[in-house]
């Protein structure tokens, strides 16, 4: 499979060029005129004069709403930044791409810089790929993948309560094979051909030897234009900036749309092949019980590697979105949504957390692998349209809609060798000289879920006053095969909000929405004993727990002046608390648990973003979170009031733009994270993550190589080389930064 998946990517590429051959010969008679507008659109549409784009060029004034459609960011009530292709291309990071781009929103913290996983939190709550929707389709993506930079035109990111306008879509959360609902949503339009014909290549080199290609061939063709080609192909390759390391990514993505006066129609199609080698980054303390301090020993350098040889993660496999509107009338049309993604791969590492003690030295640690495949359906039917009843506008929309899922799996955890995994922190990890990776067989099926749903909206209009109402009914099946149990869950997701806006350009608005989620399934299966018996981490081990309730709510304004958008909100949130309880030793030692839901843990905070242009030739974006996040409800109330661990009280961004020219431009951002705290999985221990402060700097300029449109770039990332732990919402776990990392490109315009 993977080999014959390396051929069809070639291939691919090959007729990529070919492609780009035929159209340059095209495109040459358009150069002389198009050559001015060229010189200013290298970010595709993002250019000063484009309506759909704030001042600044970082964000978009439009968002999807759920079955509603595109909307004004202004008539949203919640709050919501859609980051530009611009933000992209600005803040992309070969080592974690997305969670680094995301990092613009306030409410969203990288919580791993390992290039395994794409964990981050959005105020307080863990969050990953599996929570990411691409054009407007749930459920395609998982924890180690998400959608590639190089498609995205567009990221609607809502930190606010809108479940129930989504559909319905999958509980799964990576690791945590069941999760609460994520206390927003981030939903990726890919990009289509646009009006100006786009041929570009580009290079980049970054790390400490990794080079990427990327082509980038868009076409608009037809009566009126109404048809559109955008392919966009990715081969990367070679060592990032934490040594050991590497990433190695092909991919080849094609968007095909249609449109005319009566209707829109978009089919996204790709695939995909990511290997991941080296790069652990996830710890966990493991103190001995007389340990008395609430410090965690010091942070090592970040440039140390932990891996054996043979560390490695791998998926390859492919994905679809299809979304048609069709209009019956001038006001009503009827709407179809389907998506699909098939993935399969295989990771070697050493368990998920490794562990260390409170000298630094690692203890109990395993070899962990597992075999893995996943596949997901989505398709949704429905249809909207407009009326009045006097002076009140109805704006309604009804769907119905079903998502199913089937996951694969087969892993194994052992202690390797004689010896066992010993070192440090500080002198590095040492494996025994007698280890050897398992073979152990193909993924088996573990679990299926299926989610059918109905939801119905009215976004009302009279006057300056607009009321969201609306409800999705979700029926859930859930088969747990490994632990052969069945869990069917009924429930109504209601979300409501109003916003009214006095003038034009101020906003007051409030949100509510509830939502359910699967219970989480206990898993944690060791190789054996001594006597080759299989052992579990879990005593409940292969149990599903019940099914769990969230709700959010959020009140704000938002501000519109002088090319500046300013939203403040404040908020609400709940979500199930789950830990590990200890529950004895087994024969050969190891820590027995039992999963299980203690409470909830609750979140309440203030967010604020600014974004947009604050003086001539200056622009913005960023912001600043207050987070109070406690447990509540807790067995006979013994942790009540405590600290959620893992997630800092306060949290900000601020990336600036500075353009002396239409040529040149000069970037930088700085982050800071509060102190956070961390309980050991044994709940006697609490331990400080300090606060840390990561800087970085990049220059990009924008001329001509023989009448040839270019853009360069250079980009630092942790310019001070800052090494600190990171905390990790409602985790145990906490990961370790990436070193300083360099990043240069040479975008051709052909």
């Amino acid at each position: 499979m993977a080999i014959l998946g390396k051929k069809a990517f070639i291939a691919s590429v090959c007729c990529a060029i070919a492609g780009a051959g035929f159209v340059i010969n095209v495109h040459a008679a358009e150069q002389n005129a198009a050559d001015k507008v060229m010189q200013h659109n290298l970010e595709g549409i993002i250019v000063e004069g484009n309506a759909d784009v704030l001042p600044g060029g970082f964000l978009s004034n439009k968002t999807k709403v759920g079955i509603f459609g595109d909307k004004n960011i202004m008539d949203v009530p919640y709050s919501e930044m859609s980051m530009t292709s611009k933000s992209l291309a600005v803040f992309d990071d070969p080592s974690q791409p997305l969670a680094n781009v995301l990092q613009n929103n306030p409410s969203i913290r990288v919580s791993s810089s390992s290039p395994m996983y794409t964990d981050f939190s959005m105020r307080g709550i863990n969050m990953n790929g599996n929570h990411m929707m691409l054009n407007g389709i749930p459920s395609l993506f998982y924890q180690f993948t998400t959608p590639p930079s190089h498609i995205i035109d567009r990221i609607d990111i809502t930190s606010g309560p809108n479940a129930g306008v989504n559909g319905v879509s999958m509980s799964n959360n990576g690791t945590n094979s069941g999760s609460t609902a994520a206390p927003g949503t981030i939903n990726i339009i890919s990009k289509k051909a646009e009006a100006t014909p786009v041929t570009r290549y580009t290079q980049t080199f970054s790390g400490r030897g990794n080079y990427g290609e990327y082509i980038d061939v868009g076409r608009r063709f037809g009566k009126d234009k109404e048809w559109g080609v955008r392919l966009n192909t990715e081969y990367m390759q070679g060592g990032l900036s934490l040594p050991g390391a590497e990433k190695n990514a092909k991919n080849i993505f094609v968007n095909i749309d249609h449109h005319n006066e009566r209707s829109n129609t978009n089919l996204l199609a790709g695939y995909f092949d990511l290997r991941v080698n080296g790069g652990q980054r996830w710890f966990q303390f493991k103190p001995s019980a007389d340990y008395k301090s609430q410090a965690l020993p010091a942070v090592p350098d970040s440039k140390n590697n932990y891996d054996f040889d043979g560390t490695t993660k791998y998926v390859h496999g492919y994905i679809m979105t299809l979304n048609h509107e069709q209009k019956i009338t001038d006001d009503w049309s009827w709407f179809a949504n389907f998506g699909q993604s098939r993935r399969s791969g295989n990771k070697d590492n050493q368990g998920s957390a490794i562990k260390f003690d409170q000298d630094g030295n690692f203890v109990s640690n395993r070899f962990n692998q597992q075999n893995e495949a996943g596949k997901n359906v989505y398709a949704q039917l429905g249809v909207k349209g407009n009326f009045d009843t006097g002076k009140l506008k109805h704006n309604v929309s009804f769907a119905a809609d079903r998502s199913w899922a089937r996951y694969w799996n087969n892993a194994k955890s052992y202690s390797p060798g004689s010896s066992g995994i010993t070192g440090n922190l500080y002198e590095g990890i040492i494996f025994p000289d007698d280890y050897k990776l398992q073979s152990f067989g193909a993924a088996k099926p573990e679990w299926e879920e299926t989610n059918v749903g109905i939801t119905l909206g009215d976004n009302l209009e009279y006057g300056k006053l607009q009321v969201l109402l609306a409800a999705s009914r979700k029926h859930e099946d859930f088969n747990n095969l490994k632990g052969k149990v069945k869990h069917t869950n009924n429930n109504i997701l209601p979300t409501y909000g109003i916003s009214y806006k006095p003038v034009d350009n101020l906003a007051v608005y409030a949100g509510h929405t509830e939502s359910f989620s699967r219970g989480l399934v206990v898993s944690g299966e060791y190789a054996g004993d001594k006597n080759n018996n299989k052992k579990y981490k879990y005593v409940n081990d292969g149990a599903t727990l019940e099914p769990v309730k969230s709700k959010q709510n959020e009140v704000g304004i938002k501000y519109a002046n002088a090319g500046l958008l300013t939203t403040l909100s404040y908020f609400a949130i709940d979500e199930a608390n789950r830990i590990d309880s200890v529950a004895g030793l087994s024969v050969d030692g190891d820590t027995l648990y039992k999963k299980v839901q203690d409470g909830k843990n609750s979140y309440k905070g203030l967010e604020l973003t600014v974004n947009g242009k604050i003086a001539e030739k200056w622009n913005t974006t960023g912001g600043l979170l207050y987070l109070d996040a406690q447990r509540e409800h807790t067995k006979n109330g013994s942790k009540d009031g405590m600290f959620v661990t893992g997630v800092s009280r306060w949290s900000s961004v601020v990336g600036l733009e500075y353009k002396p020219s239409d040529d040149w431009g000069i970037v930088g951002r700085a982050v800071w994270n509060d102190k956070a705290f961390v309980e050991d999985t044994s709940g006697k221990g609490k331990y400080e993550i300090p606060s840390h402060l990561t800087f970085d700097l990049g220059v990009n300029y924008k001329t001509q190589v023989n009448a040839m449109p270019v853009k360069f770039s250079a980009m630092c990332y942790n310019v001070t080389n800052r090494d600190y732990w990171m905390g990790r919402g409602g985790s145990s776990t906490f990961g370790l930064s990436m070193p300083r990392t360099f990043m240069l490109s040479a975008a051709f315009d052909i």
